[in-house]
């Protein structure tokens, strides 16, 4: 009975978590200038991109913790002080990197020094929390976990405002995500070290010595996967923000009209991601949950066109103010981006759940073309959403023709046990 209640109710704190960070984005409108708010949102962008690191050490720590004595605390596991030892190691070392990129970044984004640096140590607090949340989800924590992510929201949002009210603006944004992401990481911190109970770890460090390969092999999925998909939800901002910094801001809300719905398609593929595991040799069971996904699907293009047709242009003069109305112009085709966008998410994890990864060549030649596509032609910032709109389709096109061939034909499927990315990450 406990377990069918997460189940329901994980995903709708998911989207009410969401929901926070949306108003979050809101608030900050009210606040910043219209250059200073498309700054603040490529500076999030890039952080988005960046958290690649602490998701992977997340899935890294959740998958050692979930081989162990769930009572112990983490420093007392066999790996214990390996896993906290490695994502310090690992955040200094990729601060150190964007310290040696300081100067590019400043000129990509147009953003101060100060700025970057702010964001180098939301990366470094991040990478840290995420070794405390891997720990909670290892240990099946849920409601841990789900404290952990309100707690890092509330905190942003009661700073900011503190700040906002006395005349911080784009450092507002930067010091407030600061401030959420080390109340978070004391909350984590205070989890991970609360139990004491000794342990006998003979008979598990003998257990853990033959999962390496399967932890290296996982660690090694998560971080590719959690990359692309990273990049392509990020990318379009940053190049916008670098290309046309004047109308970056009401780029900016239409992004977050049109992530949306990758935000609810996110919090249901996460209710999908213990039956797509649990049916991982069950082709009959896999085609019915890839159905009702479609018919979800179906429902979502619906609120789609309505939503971007005729609510969201409504309702950004009330939210927002009527300073980012030309955020409307974007609104129509960046929807239709992301609800593609969310098809492919889905078979994305489908692959990764299954064990295949012979889809990461066609995400890797998706990246290189959106690239070459966003540097050869940028004539305004609905020509990156052209762009995306194209290489989406043709994504969903081939993984619905593979999903097809695949479920259709003789071959078997061998289940893995790889986490998806965290959405609430992109705020």
């Amino acid at each position: 009975m406990i377990s069918r209640v997460r189940a329901i109710f994980f995903p709708l704190f998911n989207v009410l978590l969401n929901g926070f960070n949306f108003f979050f984005h809101i608030a900050a409108s009210w606040y910043l200038t219209g250059a200073a708010y498309g700054q603040a949102n490529a500076l999030l962008a890039l952080f988005a991109l960046l958290s690649v690191l602490g998701l992977s050490v997340q899935l890294l720590t959740a998958k050692v913790v979930s081989k162990e004595d769930r009572t112990l605390a983490l420093k007392q596991l066999p790996l214990g002080a390996l896993l906290i030892k490695t994502p310090i190691i690992l955040s200094l070392a990729s601060c150190i990197i964007l310290l040696m990129l300081l100067p590019v970044l400043r000129s990509m984004l147009g953003v101060d020094a100060s700025s970057l640096l702010l964001l180098y140590i939301l990366v470094f607090l991040h990478t840290i929390v995420s070794m405390t949340r891997g720990d909670m989800q290892g240990k099946e924590r849920m409601l841990a976990l789900n404290i952990n992510y309100y707690i890092e929201v509330l905190g942003k949002l009661t700073v900011f405002f503190i700040l906002a009210a006395s005349g911080f603006t784009l450092k507002a944004v930067l010091i407030g995500s600061c401030a959420g992401m080390l109340l978070s990481l004391i909350h984590g911190w205070i989890f991970s070290i609360r139990q004491h109970r000794v342990s006998s770890t003979t008979a598990q460090t003998q257990q853990l010595s033959g999962i390496w390969k399967s932890l290296g092999q996982d660690f090694t999925d998560s971080l590719i996967t959690n990359l692309f998909v990273l990049f392509f939800i990020s990318i379009d901002m940053i190049v916008v923000q670098h290309y046309f910094p004047v109308q970056s801001s009401g780029y900016a809300i239409a992004l977050k009209y049109s992530q949306l719905v990758y935000y609810v398609s996110y919090s249901l593929i996460a209710a999908f991601i213990p039956k797509l595991g649990a049916n991982g040799d069950n082709k009959k069971g896999l085609r019915q949950l890839i159905g009702i996904y479609s018919g979800l699907m179906f429902c979502a293009a619906i609120c789609v066109y309505i939503g971007t047709t005729f609510i969201f242009p409504m309702s950004i003069p009330l939210l927002f103010g009527t300073a980012y109305q030309s955020a409307e112009q974007y609104l129509i085709l960046g929807g239709w981006v992301y609800w593609l966008f969310s098809i492919v998410l889905f078979f994305v994890h489908v692959h990764v759940l299954m064990g295949r990864r012979t889809f990461m060549w066609g995400m890797l030649a998706g990246a290189i073309l959106l690239l070459i596509s966003f540097g050869s032609w940028h004539t305004s910032p609905q020509s990156f959403l052209y762009a995306e709109l194209c290489l989406y389709s043709v994504l969903a096109i081939y993984f619905i023709i593979d999903a097809w061939r695949y479920l259709y034909s003789h071959q078997t499927i061998r289940s893995n046990s790889v986490q998806p990315h965290d959405p609430t990450i992109l705020n």
